[in-house]
């Protein structure tokens, strides 16, 4: 019989179920010390078990929790905080058909923008796949290559640090303009900051500044090969050039360099060097502290949450931030700027904010080599990168001519020498050619001589190709040989360049003698009574009374001065304008003759034209008509609407025919040539008012003033001829002003009307040898002709 089988112990069961928080207490007891409950479903203070490193411990937790789809964090405290809760889900990505569709789209966007740039400092370049090419080789594969380099980089510093990222998506703008040339706009991340869990604040910094700094370096080594692909000499440009702002460390490198040229080039950089301006410019974007940038993701890292999240540092945020956005929409700047401000405005202070990142171990600080590094290298990048109030901008006045900005406007001379040099550089960024005129103006008795290499037997100087990088400089002396008095002139440049003629005027006076400050009387009024002013410099230790002999005019301040500058103003009667004759070349109204008076000491006389004075012609509905010359040498007219007037700098001019009727339209500072013994009926058409220069050459024989009106004109010789040219009859009438006793002893026979495109002639002759002079001309109204009669007897007024 068989032995009987023991029976077997019965097995117990519980009954009783864990907790979610049950089995994280459980399984947390097993690294730390757990202490006080916190608010949330498992949160304890903890302690490292047996005196451990709770981020060690913390570690060592998360292995154990990661297959139960759950997570420990720790929090800031004393002593930290431990969380338990499940691991957040990966946020939604694209997929890898996408993300191709999504890059190529962007490589697609900066190759337009990489045609706009070459089409820009290339105008000629037709649309093709030749252009498409390059702007791919030189333009858009570097841009799209840095970004995936920067990408994958960011990649390979998570992984090394436990933490799994997706690639970045680049954003591109499909534009060349002063907006944003750049191509490529910033480098999105596909994965939400608070749902990839980083192990702490240490590994946050590395990763989040990687992308950043690798655009950064390949910024600078695009920007230095473009701008060694990059001409010094302008291209041939048809608009404004596009202006990239350097920073400063790309200047420091590249001026031992380039020195001078690195501004030049940066006017019409090589699409490379675009690219790596860009490049710079967005690294620098993402550094910035907006909330969801790596720069607002770097001052987590640096400062940690309790820091940044303070209310007291949020209203210093805020503060600031509020400061920033009032001044950069009140002021003319950067578009991006102002789209930046506002982005960086709106999330930090969004009901929605942005997220913060995700750390797992917020309690472990990050160690102070790491901190100081990743705050050097923030700064570093931040001052070295700096784009500029202007990234990019287009030049104004580009192709502005001749720049006069360096050249002197007033010198001084000693004896009967003086000089001084004119600088030859464009104003704009286009080579330029043209001409150099050179008038001298004042001192009627001066007879001063003008000397220079450059100008040529017409006194015309050439220039050819002058550039930013190949400039020139003129040489001009001036000397005279007679012992005149030291009064001030003043020397009037043309610069006569196709598309921009432009005048400076250079004063020359002398430190040693009381003079006037001007050459020539400034005319403040033009009325009847005309007004005319100058200022007067009186040498230390001189002491000087005015006096003046023409009865036209009087002084309407005080005449006995001191050192010092002073105002000298006079006002004439009717006529006073034309009482004094004119200055020898005609083109002036001479004004009185001032004399300065000193105790025992020989007079001083200031003899001095008076500014815009010059003869007045008529024309009416837009036509003058040329006077019959018949002269038996060719001259040439040449119109202006404004500055002064000039003769042609060259001598290829339109000849009009020579005994037939002609027409012909001038406009600003457009000439035609008359031939010699010109027979012919010729019209001169104009826009409006401006003047008229009659030269031989380049010896400007007569300059008038044209102003509307019936067209009527006056020829003085031995007797006053009257011109009527509207077709129409006008009267004639006379008007006299001045001292009444004086009427009587003139003559003064003219008819009483004018016939249509007819002349009369006027006769005026003394009957009494103790006449005072009598001063004549001719102006026009609505009832018809007036001969204004002017004579004065007494000596000022």
């Amino acid at each position: 019989m068989s032995e009987a089988q023991p029976t077997p112990d019965r097995l117990v069961l519980d009954n009783e179920t864990w907790s979610h928080r049950d089995l994280a207490e459980v399984i947390s007891s097993r690294y730390f010390e757990l202490g006080d409950e916190e608010m949330g479903m498992a949160s304890w203070k903890v302690r490292g078990i047996e005196g451990r490193d709770e981020g060690s411990c913390l570690k060592d937790l998360n292995g154990h929790l990661e297959p139960l789809g759950l997570i420990g964090v720790l929090d800031i405290g004393n002593p930290p905080v431990l969380s338990i809760s499940e691991i957040p889900d990966r946020s939604l990505v694209l997929p890898r058909w996408q993300q191709f569709a999504v890059w190529f789209s962007m490589f697609s966007f900066m190759t337009i923008a990489g045609v706009g740039l070459i089409s820009r400092n290339s105008p000629d370049s037709q649309f093709g796949m030749d252009v498409l090419s390059q702007a791919a080789i030189t333009f858009s594969i570097p841009l799209i290559s840095v970004a995936a380099l920067s990408s994958e980089i960011r990649r390979m510093v998570a992984k090394r640090h436990g933490v799994r990222l997706e690639s970045m998506v680049p954003l591109g703008f499909p534009l060349a303009d002063a907006v944003w040339p750049f191509g490529m706009a910033g480098l999105l991340p596909q994965n939400r900051p608070d749902r990839i869990p980083y192990p702490n604040r240490r590994a946050l910094a590395h990763i989040e500044i990687s992308a950043p700094l690798v655009t950064f370096l390949c910024g600078i080594a695009l920007s230095l090969v473009g701008l060694s692909l990059t001409s010094s000499n302008a291209p041939g440009l048809e608009s404004a050039p596009l202006v990239i702002t350097a920073n400063p460390l790309l200047e420091l490198i590249s001026n031992p360099w380039l020195g001078e040229d690195l501004y030049f080039r940066l006017q019409w950089l090589h699409p490379t060097g675009i690219a790596g301006m860009g490049l710079c410019i967005v690294s620098w974007i993402m550094l910035m502290p907006v909330p969801g940038f790596p720069g607002d993701h770097l001052l987590h890292s640096i400062f940690g949450p309790d820091k940044i999240l303070a209310e007291d540092k949020q209203t210093y945020v805020f503060g600031f931030t509020l400061v920033m956005l009032v001044i950069v929409f009140s002021s003319n700047t950067w578009i991006p700027w102002l789209f930046l401000t506002a982005l960086a405005t709106w999330r930090r202070f969004s009901p929605n904010p942005m997220l913060d990142p995700f750390v797992v171990d917020e309690n472990a600080s990050i160690d102070e080599f790491s901190r100081n590094r990743t705050i050097a290298a923030v700064v570093l990048l931040l001052v070295a990168g700096f784009p500029g109030i202007n990234g990019a901008y287009h030049l104004p006045d580009w192709d502005e001519g001749l720049s006069t900005e360096d050249w002197p406007s007033q010198v001084h001379f000693e004896g009967g020498q003086a000089s001084f040099q004119l600088g030859l550089e464009p104003a704009g960024v286009v080579p330029v050619s043209g001409w150099l005129q050179v008038r001298i103006e004042g001192d009627p008795l001066g007879d001063w001589q003008i000397y220079s290499e450059c100008f040529d037997e017409r006194d015309v100087c050439r220039f050819d190709e002058i550039t930013q990088a190949s400039t020139g400089i003129i040489s001009v002396n001036l000397s005279r040989e007679i012992d005149a008095t030291p009064q001030p002139f003043r020397v009037v440049v043309l610069i006569d360049v196709h598309g921009h003629v432009d005048e400076h005027t250079i004063a020359f006076q002398t430190s040693e003698v009381t003079t006037t400050k001007d050459p020539l009387w400034i005319l403040v009024e033009d009325t009847e009574t005309p007004r005319i002013c100058v200022e007067i410099i009186v040498v230390d230790g001189d002491y000087i009374n005015l006096t003046s002999g023409n009865q036209f005019w009087y002084f309407e301040n005080e005449t006995s001065l001191g050192p010092g500058i002073h105002d000298l103003c006079m006002r004439g009667h009717e006529g006073a304008l034309f009482s004094q004759g004119r200055t020898p070349d005609h083109f002036f109204a001479m004004g009185p003759t001032v004399t300065i008076l000193r105790n025992n000491q020989t007079s001083q006389n200031l003899v001095m034209p008076i500014d815009n004075s010059q003869l007045k012609f008529q024309f009416s509905d837009g036509d003058w008509g040329l006077p019959s010359s018949n002269l038996p040498y060719e001259f040439s007219i040449t119109r202006g609407e404004s500055e002064s007037a000039f003769c042609p700098s060259t001598d290829v001019i339109v000849e009009v025919n020579s005994t037939g009727d002609w027409e012909r339209e001038l406009s600003d500072r457009s000439s035609i040539l008359i031939p010699a013994g010109h027979s012919g009926n010729g019209t001169i058409r104009m826009s409006g008012p401006g003047w008229l220069a009659i030269c031989s050459g380049t010896n400007m024989l007569s300059w008038y003033s044209m102003v509307e009106g019936p067209d009527v004109f006056t020829y003085s010789g031995e007797e006053l001829t009257i011109y009527n040219r509207e077709n129409y009859s006008m009267p004639i009438s006379i008007d006299w002003t001045g001292d009444a006793d004086e009427f009587d002893k003139w003559d003064i026979s003219v008819p009483s009307g004018i016939d249509a495109m007819s002349s009369v002639f006027v006769n005026m002759t003394s009957n009494d040898d103790s006449h005072a002079p009598l001063v004549y001309w001719v102006d026009t109204d609505e009832n018809g002709i007036n001969l204004n009669l002017a004579t004065r007897s007494n000596l000022g007024d």
